[in-house]
């Protein structure tokens, strides 16, 4: 195996270790301090961050499909967090959006994360890693969309 190809496999084992290691601790907090877990929290940050947005459009931030954004919004929607309105723009769509509910939940458990000290951001240069975080999704996403027009 060539050092490309084995430096790509580490980075993507990196990736994907680091998200499920910064989900469960964020469940760790989440759960038994909000009554929420790490899926149903992407979903209010999601819904949050777009607005009033389409099942379509919500699917998409959470790079689910629509029947799992359909699940977690049955439950946003059970408890109360979310509210279902008229597409102003097509009167046979509907478009979802953060309750007051859900906006006080989300606001709280923003707060209590940024509180809760898991240790998982000692000795990281957080700006930097953004950044290069930010590079990297930018970089992904030009390269499927590139892909997604050529076909």
């Amino acid at each position: 195996m060539d050092a490309s190809t084995l430096r790509s496999q580490r980075l993507a084992l990196a990736l994907h270790r680091a998200t499920a290691i910064i989900d469960r601790a964020a469940d760790d907090y989440l759960r038994p301090a909000h009554d929420i877990g790490i899926s149903i929290f992407a979903a209010l940050v999601t819904i949050d961050a777009l607005g009033p947005a389409s099942q379509r459009a919500i699917a998409d931030g959470l790079d689910v499909s629509r029947s799992a954004v359909t699940q977690r919004l049955a439950e946003l929607d059970r408890r109360g967090l979310v509210r279902v309105v008229p597409d102003p723009g097509d009167q046979r769509a509907n478009l979802v959006e953060l309750s007051d509910a859900g906006r006080t939940l989300l606001a709280e458990a923003w707060h209590g994360l940024a509180r809760h000290d898991d240790g998982l951001e000692e000795g990281v240069d957080l700006e930097v890693l953004q950044a290069e975080l930010d590079r990297f999704i930018a970089n992904g996403e030009r390269r499927l969309a590139a892909r997604k027009a050529s076909t």
